[in-house]
């Protein structure tokens, strides 16, 4: 029980549903983007519906770029590649219709992971890779809705009455 308090007392909360404070939202993207799909898939267990146009959203989140990098990050002293970075940088910005300004302007996410290499083993690296960039792109996406939500009670709180 003592656990439960101060657990509860430290803000600690489940991951739980994701909400975002919207009833609808429509995600869309300039060019393919997997991080788009991943926002939609965790979209679909929450409360929030995501709808095929932007006149039935109260927001629409836009993905206005995604891309991957991977880059040597350490040599061994015989010259071969030992570590390599994978990137993933996400621009996004998410407005609501009758309002000329963007709730959130164009802003960018990004997020690295290392990966060693080893010429043994080819296919089971690549696989690892694939991986860690699905892992990278759910942490984005996760990075992303929570942005919307923040974003969400600003607004709320902006439009609220004054008393």
């Amino acid at each position: 029980m003592a656990i439960l308090a101060l657990t509860a007392a430290c803000g600690f909360e489940l991951r739980g549903e994701p909400t975002v404070g919207l009833r609808t939202l429509f995600v869309s993207s300039v060019g393919s983007s997997e991080v788009m799909a991943d926002i939609r898939r965790i979209l679909a267990t929450g409360r929030t519906k995501v709808v095929g146009s932007e006149k039935e959203a109260e927001a629409s989140l836009r993905i206005l770029a995604e891309s991957r990098e991977k880059t040597v990050h350490t040599i061994t002293s015989s010259g071969r590649v030992y570590e390599f970075q994978l990137r993933l940088d996400v621009r996004y910005e998410l407005t609501v219709p009758g309002r000329e300004q963007p709730v959130i302007g164009p802003s960018a996410v990004s997020t690295t992971r290392l990966i060693t290499y080893s010429e043994a083993a080819p296919t089971a690296k690549e696989a690892e890779e694939q991986l860690l960039y699905k892992d990278m792109q759910a942490d984005l996406a996760g990075r992303i809705l929570r942005q919307v939500a923040v974003a969400r009670r600003e607004m709320a709180a902006a439009f609220a009455p004054q008393r």
